[in-house]
């Protein structure tokens, strides 16, 4: 299990002295990631990137910033991964880096 799943597990479960009754909604489930996709040149593989992403269950929106290779992907923790969201852009022959 990576880091953030750990981490992610950790905090829906209440093992870090935080639960939903101390103030958590589900709401704060949504996060906000930046990717770094070094090998992203052209309209088209930011289309191939954007198109993938939308797909998986969990995704809200996929903002893709081509002049600086940057894939900004807001999803719902619950439901979808980091690890998931890099295998499908690895998948499509990508390499990533996570921003923030």
């Amino acid at each position: 299990m990576s880091w953030y799943s750990q981490r992610a597990a950790e905090i829906l479960t209440g093992r870090q002295g935080h639960s939903w009754r101390d103030g958590y909604t589900p709401d704060l489930r949504q996060v906000t990631i930046t990717l770094i996709v070094s090998n992203m040149r052209t309209g088209e593989d930011a289309r191939k990137i954007s198109n993938a992403l939308h797909i998986l269950p969990g995704v809200v929106s996929v903002n893709v910033i081509l002049e600086r290779r940057w894939v900004v992907v807001t999803y719902y923790l619950p439901r979808i991964s980091l690890e998931i969201i890099g295998e499908q852009i690895t998948k499509l022959g990508y390499h990533f880096i996570h921003k923030s």
